[in-house]
């Protein structure tokens, strides 16, 4: 194989496409490789089968004394044609693979870094291929849960992920991040109701199933309502099943993965999914005070200003009725498995719990 014959780096949908020819422009489009160096043999596994997509762990052997990453990872689109006309028409596809390109490089968060992406929003068609962090890390569980320190470490990597971006006037310009998205997520949320109810109800304690029937009617009106500035870009799916932990003090103590979900948003969004998904109620409510109380310290000191601890708490309740409405569309949307089944109740229970807490149904004039 010589530079010459090289395909064009096309988006490729399928393991079976990740040839070591294909990898080799691929890694050579960004630089990863140098231009002499190829990759001669690939070996890829599936390691994940998520709602909307795979995800595939790619590892690589060098022709002759050439050198690169041992693996990656690789995202792919859903098999599934309804997880996949669903994936393309909410534009996580597109929203991940613009992430990494205009949004990561950006940031002191840490993400993995890009190698390779392509995207063709129309037909939902995408590749990306990124570093591969999984030798020095491991992954959270949403279901099992996470202890306080871990959640003190989710919770202050968000100030490493918004404050280089905060409130920037030239995010609301990006076509991806254009707020209409996130209006027609919610708008779907009505006609999904019955099918929440048939699915979910024997799951849920009946004062959350009564609450999903007096709010999820008027979804449409919550970004109106509650999507109001500073703006980030929010992670969006802001779960321990996202996060990969370091093992030892060399490694990245935290790394965020899957940023399909990636939208502008308040800039308490990612919290508020994140401890109403890994801390039980009562954990929750012991620590979340303390837990935004530094998070807000870290951002002055990383320079926000404005932003003060009203604001803080106001943006945290509004956007509790993110998890808590999505859940109930996008639960029954996506192609089903019971640990989903299992993850979309504790998020709806969890949400729900602070959604009453909080008295976000009044922000919609509800409660």
């Amino acid at each position: 194989m010589s530079a010459h014959t090289l395909p064009a780096v096309v988006v490729v949908d399928t393991v079976e496409d990740l040839t070591p020819e294909w990898l080799t422009a691929a890694l050579r489009s960004r630089g990863t490789l140098a231009p002499g160096t190829e990759v001669a043999a690939a070996d890829s596994e599936v390691i994940g089968t998520g709602q909307l997509g795979h995800v595939v762990r790619t590892t690589l052997r060098y022709a002759g004394d050439g050198a690169g990453p041992s693996s990656v990872v690789v995202k792919l689109p859903s098999e599934d044609p309804g997880s996949r006309q669903l994936g393309a028409a909410m534009g996580v596809y597109e929203a991940e693979v613009h992430f990494y390109e205009q949004v990561a490089p950006r940031l002191t968060g840490r993400v993995p870094d890009l190698y390779h992406a392509a995207v063709d929003p129309a037909t939902g068609r995408f590749t990306l291929v990124i570093e591969d962090v999984g030798a020095s890390t491991v992954p959270g569980d949403m279901l099992a849960g996470c202890t306080p320190d871990r959640a003190a470490l989710a919770i202050g990597e968000l100030v490493g992920l918004q404050a280089p971006i905060w409130n920037d006037p030239e995010l609301i310009r990006l076509p991806w991040l254009d707020i209409a998205r996130t209006r027609m997520l919610f708008a779907q949320v009505p006609q999904c109701i019955e099918l929440f109810r048939e699915r979910f109800a024997h799951r849920l304690d009946p004062e959350h199933l009564a609450l999903v029937e007096q709010l999820a009617p008027l979804a449409p009106v919550v970004t109106d309502a509650v999507w109001k500035p500073p703006f980030v870009v929010a992670h969006g799916d802001y779960r321990l099943d996202n996060m990969m932990f370091g093992i030892t003090a060399a490694d990245p103590p935290i790394v965020v993965l899957d940023w399909q979900g990636a939208r502008l948003a308040p800039p308490l969004l990612d919290a508020a999914i994140f401890l109403t998904t890994a801390l039980d109620p009562g954990l929750r409510g012991e620590l979340e005070r303390d837990l935004l109380g530094q998070y807000l310290d870290d951002l002055k000191t990383a320079g926000v200003r404005g932003f003060e601890a009203q604001d803080c708490w106001e943006s945290y309740r509004a956007c509790s009725l993110y998890p808590f409405l999505l859940t109930v569309a996008v639960s029954v949307t996506i192609s089903r498995t019971e640990r989903g089944d299992q993850m979309w109740t504790r998020m709806l229970t969890g949400a729900a719990d602070l959604v009453l807490t909080t008295g976000a149904a009044k922000l919609v004039g509800r409660g």
